[in-house]
């Protein structure tokens, strides 16, 4: 077999793969967090990470 494409079937190039999005949420869905939105689950897993060291340590 010298060809690896030989017999495969030919197919027009999708015009829509690759493409650039028209405009935000055209095909994915846009999400609109807030700009804190990080804050409370990042202090409670610190909180959570120095309970857990105190525990090991002192109990």
């Amino acid at each position: 077999m010298s060809d690896a494409t030989h017999g495969l079937p030919i197919h027009r190039p999708d015009p829509d793969f690759g493409r650039a999005y028209g405009r935000p949420g055209d095909a994915a869905p846009r999400l609109g967090l807030p700009s804190g939105w990080w804050l409370l689950p990042s202090l409670a897993g610190g909180l959570a990470g120095w309970v857990i060291l105190f525990r090991a340590l002192f109990f």
